[in-house]
């Protein structure tokens, strides 16, 4: 029996800013590798380099909620800079990177 060869899927993360109701900037990024998270930064930097926008910054609470909830908002406030647009968004197309901690057992 032959051994099946699986294509590896590297995640991809969709970034866009939005006002209002309407996307105004959209951006697909193709990670070359596995998602590291320690370098969620790096990734951003690349994003928001390649949308000509300022870098965020990243709380503790994005890299949860991007880990474990596949999306992370960014808020105006959250920028140094002065921009655009009400929000900036990054989240994961390719599905869960790292499933929720389980705080309770199953048999309960």
């Amino acid at each position: 029996m032959a051994k099946e060869l699986k294509a590896k899927v590297f995640p991809r993360i969709w970034a866009k800013t939005t006002r209002g109701d309407k996307i105004t900037r959209s951006y697909m990024y193709e990670l070359g590798e596995n998602f590291d998270e320690s370098k969620l930064f790096t990734y951003v930097c690349e994003i928001t380099r390649a949308m000509d926008i300022p870098t965020p910054i990243i709380l503790t609470s994005h890299t949860y909620n991007f880990v474990h909830f596949n999306i992370a908002k960014f808020l105006p406030s959250e920028f140094v800079e002065d921009v655009d647009f009400d929000f900036f968004t990054i989240e994961n197309t390719t599905g869960t990177i790292k499933p929720l901690p389980r705080y309770f057992a199953e048999d309960m």
